[in-house]
């Protein structure tokens, strides 16, 4: 194997094959591989290289193509490599599989038709309406081929998804991404806000209105309407702020 094969990134698997049961001394010139080998590589190389293992995708094999006859003597190795670094959770097709022979490069396989890699996704269980906040139950975990995810980042966790607002419409069964929700507003423009000026263990609270809109822990302009002075406060929830003086 060259050494420019080794430097490549995340060379994980080498299995290593001696066919038909043939020592190199008997090996005829033709020797009969079994791509189902091939693929079983490739599959271990996906589960155990990012960015697939770290977002705990599966890995099935889909269909296996008829066996590879090899049409020279020596023993068999087959090395399922990274041949670049992949471009996110959809390019399945980074990973290739090469056939060495006698330990020189005799083929290369391209797996990914063969195979499915799933990834867990949280998607919209009925249609939600722009800035309506999601609940558990608007909400449902399935498991998808990741050369159909759409772009943008999925979310791990119901938790992060739970309690934020919708962006835009979004229509029952959609994958939910991090650039269709955000936030909540708690407060509005215009709307008079509950102040809570916190200083040490002592706390005292005015109303004042608010001149942004903001989520928690926005930063937002209020004025005091007796005094018209502005000050700006943390938005701690629903129509309240915080102003934390040390």
């Amino acid at each position: 194997m060259s050494a420019n094969t080794l430097s490549r990134v995340g060379a994980v698997l080498i299995a290593t094959f001696l066919v038909a049961g043939l020592s190199p001394a008997h090996a005829t010139d033709s020797q009969t591989l079994n791509s189902g080998w091939l693929l079983e590589a490739a599959r271990n190389t996906i589960l155990t290289s990012d960015p697939w293992s770290s977002a705990g995708c599966t890995v099935e094999i889909e269909s296996v193509p008829a066996d590879i006859t090899v049409y020279r003597d020596g023993r068999i190795e087959v090395e399922a490599v990274l041949e670049r670094v992949p471009n996110g959770l959809r390019d399945i097709g980074a990973v290739v599989v090469e056939v060495y022979v006698a330990g020189e490069l005799y083929m290369r396989f391209d797996p990914s038709p063969c195979l499915s890699v799933s990834v867990s996704v949280f998607r919209t269980a009925r249609d939600i309406e722009r800035g309506e906040i999601l609940s558990r139950t608007d909400i449902e975990e399935a498991s998808v081929d990741v050369r159909t995810l759409p772009s943008g980042d999925m979310y791990g966790t119901i938790d992060e998804i739970v309690g934020m607002a919708a962006r835009m419409n979004i229509q029952i069964g959609r994958i939910l991404t991090d650039g269709m929700l955000e936030p909540p507003t708690m407060v509005s423009r215009g709307e008079t806000v509950i102040v809570a000026v916190v200083l040490g263990s002592a706390s005292v609270t005015l109303q004042g209105i608010a001149l942004d809109s903001g989520a928690v822990g926005d930063e937002i302009r209020i004025r005091n309407p007796d005094s018209d002075a502005i000050i700006t406060a943390t938005v701690t929830g629903p129509s309240r702020a915080e102003i934390d003086i040390l």
